[in-house]
């Protein structure tokens, strides 16, 4: 499945296509080693942070055809073609980690103490600003992990949020892998309200904003496994919020709220750095 908001955004400047000699560097992403094919400077640019020594033996490798770079350069004329292949790239890694317990979700993740907090919701709605709250009240205790597209992996049972190359216009984020308190989807409101939404209410959030492996019928199956996983163990809120700083305490009291009382009956959060 192919989402607009996960891949198709306007970024960089056009340029006429080149025939290009293929390098290759290896990253790794949510503890999966990864080797890049690519034509263009910009692809490993935007990696760099998850770039791995020489010699990394990867787990598999992902490379984009002129077709592919075309097809996104047909969608949007005014892309350059470097940036057209790094989303090439992110989607194939993307259909690739359900096999490594991980998929990409579209949101904001902010984490407080060693704890990740994610926001989600379509683009536009505020997941950057609420972020940005976030930073202002909690200062150095505030570290974001991704601004657009993390993954969420599956480690013992546990959810995971993973930083990526790929973290939206403000380029936010760095490469963490830090365990998830909580999920918020965001709703603009001239008044902030929280609250915990069922399974049932939430799917119909979160569906809209993860990228569906169709890799293969296995992949296909391993992505709803997850999901399925991160949706039964992780609180999903629905937060209604304007601007005010008081809608980050209030998201972060609600969500840490629950953490707390989990740890008191001796059910320790995971640990971070996995």
């Amino acid at each position: 499945m192919q989402l607009f908001f996960l891949f198709g955004c306007r970024q960089g400047r056009p340029h006429r296509r080149r025939e290009k000699p293929i390098e290759s560097f290896c990253i790794k992403l949510a503890g999966v080693t990864i080797q890049i094919e690519h034509r263009y400077r910009y692809t490993r640019w935007i990696c760099r942070d998850f770039v791995l020594p020489e010699g990394a033996a990867p787990d598999f490798t992902v490379s984009a055809t002129d077709e592919e770079i075309e097809a996104e350069l047909s969608c949007d004329p005014q892309a350059a073609a470097s940036y057209c292949e790094s989303l090439c790239v992110c989607r194939k890694i993307c259909h690739k980690m359900p096999y490594y317990n991980a998929f990409l979700m579209h949101a904001a993740v902010v984490a407080v103490d060693g704890a990740a907090y994610i926001f989600t919701a379509p683009s536009g709605t505020g997941k950057s600003t609420h972020i940005q709250l976030w930073k202002d009240h909690f200062g150095d205790r505030a570290v974001i992990v991704n601004g657009d597209k993390p993954l969420i992996r599956v480690i013992d049972g546990a959810v995971y949020v993973c930083g990526t190359p790929w973290r939206g216009k403000e380029g936010w984020g760095g490469n963490y892998t830090l365990p998830v308190a909580g999920i918020c989807v965001i709703e603009q409101s001239p008044e902030n309200h929280i609250r915990k939404l069922s399974v049932s209410e939430a799917s119909r959030h979160i569906f809209k904003q993860v990228l569906i492996s169709r890799d293969s019928e296995e992949s296909f199956d391993r992505f709803w496994s997850l999901l399925n996983r991160m949706m039964t163990t992780v609180d999903i809120y629905l937060l209604q919020c304007n601007r005010d700083p008081e809608a980050s305490r209030l998201s972060y009291l609600t969500m840490r709220r629950k953490q707390n009382a989990e740890n008191q009956k001796g059910i320790s959060a995971a640990p971070s750095g996995r």
